[in-house]
């Protein structure tokens, strides 16, 4: 059985998977209008902050693609595509990122054709995994075919809108009112920086680097300070902090005391603390300190402008003062089985790795058991990211849960408890 864990940060597939990019360079081609079109607004499915759009192959799906500004070549990683596609003057390489194990190998290509909306791009860099190592369809609940990110965002001024859940891309040189606060942006290697002041213990307004991926589901994650370790705050839990090409990313997690980006400022955000790696910013040709996910970017309507270098935010809803973890201490997966095309699992699912000492643990919950109801309420009137929020709403709250136990039925009572 195939899962991924959904209470994991989805961090690495915005961060990490970059690294194919170095083995194709960057080169002019862009996605293009035909006829006297100048822009397009699409809609797009939004699960647990990420951005999923329909994107056609080759003039085939439309395929569910997640897009993300922290990948440079298209990533195909629906294995079952290098069987369709044809695949001329293909190569494989072995690709390395950030995480335990192994890298990957890859089919670098530029045979395809993809299409958003009316834009249309020709020959794009393409990796195609051999192996599904971020299992994407069971961490969403959907399936997923691949990632498009750095050659969309360069062809376009791209407005987002998380509230309505809908992309306008303009073709540039077109006159649009920009909205929000401008940000400089710098674009390193295909992906988009900005800077920022942190507060913390041990750093005191000290300026950073940080990576704008709205491929990450995160708020913030922490990673390196002048090349260091960064200090990490008082209290902290340990934790999985999402999947990399070559395996699971382990860390801490905890807060920062305040973070301040120009006029805005969030206060006691919370942070992923990944192992220290010094390898890390090798393939990046920047100094990163760490990245701003999507939690954040989802309170504004966002505008990237990559010709201009700049990033435009106008807050859109109500921030909260303090972003909140998992309050359970379980790891849910779903059943990669029960993943159908276009449509959200139900009934399907699991408990995976429970911490120790944690509510899910004092509440004898056991790896392994599916969930059957909660509170009295089928599973499958949930999404993901119903349970998500569910599992972190409030400090104290009791959950009656039915599980199924190979053959027996089980009744626990969970009460959440804030861990940091």
């Amino acid at each position: 059985m195939q899962h991924k864990w959904f209470n994991m940060i989805l961090t690495i597939v915005g961060l990490y998977a970059t690294c194919v990019y170095n083995a194709v360079p960057i080169c002019a081609q862009s996605f293009e209008f035909g006829g006297k079109r100048k822009k397009e607004t699409i809609k797009f499915t939004q699960v647990k902050n990420l951005i999923i759009i329909p994107v056609y192959i080759n003039e085939k799906g439309p395929y569910n693609f997640l897009l993300d500004t922290g990948v440079g070549q298209m990533i195909i990683t629906d294995t079952t595509f290098a069987k369709d596609l044809s695949l001329v003057n293909s190569r494989t390489v072995k690709v390395q990122g950030y995480g335990l194990g192994e890298g990957i190998e890859a089919l670098l290509t530029r045979n395809i054709k993809a299409r958003v909306g009316h834009a249309v791009i020709n020959n794009i860099p393409t990796a195609v995994f051999k192996n599904d190592v971020f299992n994407l369809s069971s961490y969403l609940g959907i399936k997923i075919h691949g990632i498009l990110g750095y050659y969309f965002f360069n062809s376009f001024i791209v407005r987002v809108n998380y509230v309505g859940q809908q992309i306008s891309f303009y073709q540039h040189g077109s006159v649009i009112k920009h909205k929000g606060i401008a940000l400089p942006m710098k674009i390193v290697n295909a992906k988009p920086y900005i800077h920022a002041v942190v507060n913390m213990p041990n750093l005191i307004n000290t300026n950073i680097n940080l990576l704008v991926d709205n491929g990450s589901s995160h708020s913030l994650m922490m990673e390196s300070i002048d090349n260091k370790p960064i200090p990490l705050p008082r209290h902290t839990i340990p934790a999985n902090l999402g999947v990399g090409i070559n395996g699971e990313i382990k860390g801490a997690m905890g807060r920062v005391d305040s973070l301040k980006i120009h006029d805005l400022k969030f206060a006691a955000m919370l942070a992923g603390f990944p192992e220290f790696s010094e390898e890390r910013n090798l393939n990046d040709g920047i100094q990163r300190n760490g990245t701003l996910g999507a939690e954040i970017l989802r309170h504004f309507l966002v505008t990237f402008d990559y010709l201009h270098e700049l990033l435009y935010l106008k807050r859109r809803s109500p921030y909260q003062r303090k972003t909140e973890h998992d309050m359970s201490g379980m790891e849910i997966y779903i059943d990669n089985e029960t993943v159908a095309e276009k449509k959200q699992a139900v009934e399907g699912y699991y408990v995976g790795r429970i911490e120790k000492g944690s509510p899910a643990e004092l509440s004898g919950i056991q790896a392994g058991d599916q969930l059957r109801s909660i509170d009295f309420r089928s599973i499958s009137t949930y999404s993901l990211n119903d349970l998500t929020e569910l599992l972190k709403e409030r400090d104290g709250k009791q959950l009656i849960i039915e599980l199924q136990r190979k053959k027996e039925m089980v009744i626990v009572i969970l009460r959440l408890k804030r861990r940091i």
